[in-house]
Order: C-alpha cells, then sequence, then structure tokens
C-alpha cells in the first residue's frame, strides 16, 4: 500500500518535473493537443502533489470532522435542519461529502478530500475557461499558473483538507465562466438563466460568497442591459436567480423546517458575520495574508501583475471595474467575520487570479517577458523547495503508513463496547472526530456544544434547541468532552454539562457514567 514518510524527495522531485514540463507547454506556440496536454497534466500535478494528504486518513482541521459527522447523519436522516445545522457551513457542502458513499466508500477524511480535489479541479477548469473568454488561451495558461501551483505545491492544512471554501469557491467560478460566456452579445437565453441559477446556489453552498455572487450577477445586469433582448435576457437571469431559493424554501416549508432555516442559517450567519467593521478588516490584512507562508508566495506570484494590471488599464473598461470590485469583496468577505481563518483565503485565490490575468493580458505580445513571468512563478516554489532540501526541514506533513483507516481513539473503542453505527450519539464540548470514528449519526443538530455555551444573542434559542433534540431523539450514547482535547471548550467549571441545570437533570435522569478516557467521560443511556 502507498505510505509517505516526512522527507520524500524523489516524489517530490517529480513533482517539480511534471511543473517544469508545464512550464514549457505555456511558453509553446497555441496548438490545439497541446492545450489538452497542458490541462492534462495540470490536473495530473494537482492530484500527484495531494496524494500524501488524500492517503492521510485522519482529521487535519475539526471542520472536516464536523462536516463529516453531518454527512454521517444525513446518510440515514437526510432532513437537513432537522437532523443537521452545519452553522455558518451551506447545506450543500455537506450533502456533496455523501457522494463518495454511493459508489461504496466509506465517509471518512480520504474520501472528503477526494470531494474537495474535484471542487478544486473543478474550479481550476473555469478559472481557465473564463480567462480564454476574456483574454485568449496564451493568457489563460500563464494566468493558471500561480493557483495551480499554490494548490499544488502547499501542505498548509487550510488549502488542503475538505474545508467549507472549497465547493462555494466551485459556484462562483462556474459563475464567472458564464459571466465570461455572455460578456459578448449572443442571441441564447440558457447562459442566461445558468447563471442566475449558479447565483441562486450560491448562498445554500456559504452565505460568505454572497458578495461575490451578487457582483457577478450585478455585472450580468450591466452586460445583458447592453445586448438584444435584454428584457428576456435579464428575465431569464432573474428567474434562474430565484429558481433554488424558492424551491429550497418550499422543501424547508414542506419538512416544517422553515424556522429553523430561518433562525439558525439565515439570523446564526448575520450574528457571526458581525465580528468587525470595514476598516478593522482592511487594516487587518496584512497580518491575516502573513499567517499562511503559501498564499504568500502566491501573492509575489501576482502582486506585481495586479498593479501592472492598474498601471496598463489607461482606459478603464467594465471588465476591469468588475475585476476590481470581485477582488474587494473576495477580501471583505474573507474578514468581515473577525476571525483570521486562514481557510477563508481560499475565497481571494482566484480573485487574485483575475486581477493578475488582466496584467498579464497587457504582456501576451512581449513573449521574453512573458517567459521571464512564468519562469518567476515556478522559481518561488522551485525555491521553496530547495530551501527545505538544503535545511532538511520535512518536506511532508502528512506521515502515513500501508494502513490508511480512519485511526480509533480510546473514546470511540468505549462508544463502540455499548453502541453501533446505527445509533445515536451527542457530544457535548467540541470533538466531532468521534462521529467520523464511530460512524454514528448526530443526536442533536449541532454535532458541537459552543454556540449552547457561549454568550450571544441567540444562545439560549440554539440551547432550547439542544434539550428538545435530546428529548425526541433519545441518543444512545452522551459524550461530556469539555476538557483538554475538546476545541475552544475546555473548562469543565463553567462548561460542562453540569452546569447547565436543564442539561444536567436530563443526564442524570436517562444516562449513567460507564467510564472517563482522555479527560472525556462517556455516557449510556439507561432506557
Amino acid at each position: 500500500m502507498l505510505s509517505f514518510d516526512d522527507f520524500p524527495i524523489v516524489y517530490f522531485a517529480l513533482g517539480y518535473l511534471l511543473a517544469g514540463a508545464i512550464v514549457v507547454l505555456t511558453l509553446l506556440k497555441n496548438k490545439r493537443f497541446q492545450e489538452i496536454l497542458f490541462l492534462g497534466l495540470s490536473a495530473a500535478l494537482l492530484l500527484f502533489m495531494r496524494l500524501p494528504v488524500v492517503i492521510f486518513n485522519q482529521e487535519i482541521n475539526p471542520d472536516e470532522s464536523q462536516m463529516l459527522a453531518h454527512a454521517i447523519t444525513l446518510k440515514q436522516y437526510p432532513i437537513y435542519w432537522q437532523s443537521v445545522d452545519g452553522t455558518t457551513i451551506g447545506p450543500l457542502d455537506n450533502y456533496a461529502l455523501l457522494l463518495p458513499s454511493f459508489f461504496g466508500r466509506a465517509i471518512d477524511y480520504t474520501s472528503g478530500r477526494l470531494v474537495g480535489l474535484l471542487c478544486v479541479l473543478g474550479s481550476l477548469w473555469f478559472f481557465y475557461r473564463s480567462v480564454k473568454n476574456w483574454w485568449g488561451e496564451n493568457a489563460a495558461r500563464v494566468a493558471l499558473l500561480p493557483p495551480l501551483f499554490l494548490l499544488a505545491f502547499t501542505q498548509e492544512a487550510d488549502y488542503v483538507h475538505y474545508s467549507s471554501e472549497q465547493l462555494p469557491v466551485l459556484v462562483l467560478n462556474i459563475g464567472l465562466w458564464l459571466l465570461s460566456k455572455n460578456w459578448n452579445p449572443s442571441p441564447k437565453i440558457a447562459p442566461w438563466f445558468l447563471l442566475g441559477l449558479v447565483l441562486g446556489i450560491s448562498p445554500f453552498a456559504k452565505i460568505q460568497v454572497v458578495p461575490q455572487a451578487a457582483v457577478i450577477g450585478l455585472f450580468a445586469i450591466i452586460q445583458g442591459w447592453n445586448t438584444e433582448k435584454r428584457i428576456t435576457k435579464l428575465s431569464a437571469l432573474v428567474l434562474g436567480a430565484v429558481t433554488f431559493p424558492i424551491l429550497t424554501l418550499v422543501w424547508a416549508w414542506a419538512y416544517d423546517v422553515l424556522d429553523d432555516f430561518w433562525n439558525f442559517y439565515v439570523l446564526g450567519n448575520l450574528i457571526y458575520a458581525g465580528g468587525s467593521s470595514l476598516i478593522d478588516s482592511i487594516l487587518r490584512l496584512p497580518h491575516f495574508f502573513a499567517k499562511s507562508p503559501s498564499f504568500m508566495a502566491f501573492l509575489l506570484t501576482t502582486l506585481p501583475l495586479v498593479l501592472l494590471a492598474f498601471r496598463g488599464a489607461k482606459n478603464k473598461t467594465t471588465l476591469f471595474y468588475f475585476a476590481v470590485l470581485w477582488l474587494l469583496t473576495a477580501l471583505y468577505a474573507a474578514t468581515k467575520s473577525g476571525n483570521d481563518f486562514v481557510h477563508y483565503l481560499n475565497l481571494c485565490i482566484y480573485p487574485f487570479g483575475l486581477m493578475a490575468a488582466l496584467g498579464i493580458n497587457t504582456l501576451v505580445a512581449q513573449s521574453k517577458t512573458m517567459a521571464a513571468l512564468v519562469i518567476l512563478t515556478v522559481g518561488v516554489w522551485v525555491g521553496w523547495f530547495g530551501y527545505k532540501v538544503l535545511k532538511r526541514e520535512p518536506l511532508n506533513a502528512y506521515l502515513s503508513t500501508a494502513d490508511h483507516r480512519v485511526p480509533v481513539s480510546q473514546v470511540s473503542k468505549l462508544i463502540q463496547q455499548y453502541a453501533s453505527s446505527n445509533d445515536r450519539l451527542v457530544i457535548w464540548g467540541w470533538m466531532c472526530r468521534y462521529h467520523v470514528e464511530t460512524q454514528m449519526p448526530q443526536g442533536t443538530a449541532e454535532n458541537h456544544s459552543e454556540r449552547c455555551i457561549y454568550p450571544h444573542p441567540m444562545r439560549e434559542i440554539y440551547y432550547k434547541r439542544y434539550l428538545a433534540d435530546l428529548k425526541q431523539n433519545t441518543p444512545k450514547v452522551f459524550v461530556d468532552a469539555v476538557g483538554p482535547n475538546s476545541l475552544w471548550l475546555y473548562d469543565r467549571a463553567t462548561q460542562a454539562h453540569e452546569a447547565f441545570p436543564e442539561l444536567k437533570a436530563l443526564i442524570a435522569a436517562h444516562y449513567r457514567l460507564v467510564g472517563e478516557v482522555e479527560n472525556t467521560r462517556v455516557f449510556v443511556r439507561t432506557e
């Protein structure tokens, strides 16, 4: 079986040789078979360099376990907001994780990263097609290199784990591609409806991307207004935009989760988004970028081109204003919550890439300059590789063995003595990986209790729902994970279930303690 140690120098060297072949194809003259080869090798590079992460079947970010637990639950109880509440994570992110299970794969970290990898491949593809539609194939090849090399060569967890940004970014790039198709006058109506449909889907992938989707929609309206059949086209755009939300609302009403959708997805997200002002967000950007060395390397290859785009756009076009506004809204979306989670920078990769493409377009006719630009792009990542080799720093952060199964903790082993994967599990605290290790579905809509514990305007609503779910679903196992292993929730004196009288009484009446391991208490239902 395939495995990786911490210094697989031959493997990484092969990856950089593959990158070199891509660079050569980037600089060759435009021929059809060369484009196919370029795109094929680009996909191969991403897949090849992600192998260590994909087969590392363990949690590398708590969000992965949270979403996988949602998917495990939805497999048995498929009604979102009834059995699952992903808080700021959109429902489509969680449903997407079910796809591998239809082909017989377990819902685990490997299957989740495969879904994420497909989203990344799709985003790169649609970004390439968008740039090609606007500026031609030569510019598109060069513009693809910075995001491709970032996503292929980084090993930072925030870019390689299955994050709640990967599917929304794919949706945005599909919207970008449809906008590029509709940019020039065309009699076709269907692409306008499809563009509206994609934009209408985006809030259900992640509300955080709505500002970027809105910019795409705004400029679609501007372009559509200046074409023939503008009323028909714009009507198709609006019809497409409202189709998915209306269907979702009807579905939510039919399953009696409309109030939950409004309270816990819409209002809950609005509370989360109120973390910082616009000025604070702008001032925090340098510090935010600096938290990610990979993103800094990406900026090193794109910022000169972004500046060139501003200098080269003497007669500012509509496309220039679109690219600038799309970038600004991406930065806003990434920083507005006030939480500098590096995985939010996934929202900014393609907006920076699009601005860089504007700069590249001014250099397309200058072959020597283009060659220097391409060499600089790959040189940044080759230099990083060389530095690590010389310093004998680990090249691979995801050490694996021939056993690619999810490791099972002592807590999960104790749980499995009393329950099976058909039974429900509830965790008080934040340790969602127990769901992945046991494959047990959730007994409450939220699989962590942070919003029931920390003060905020909706805490009582979350807490009452948590208690109601416990009473209705009668989960077999209750785990109090508050302690040193729990994310954010460490203090037993103030945050354990005994600190909440109604919850303490419910657990005391219906559960018995069967053991404490790894600072985690496991209770089993007595009825």
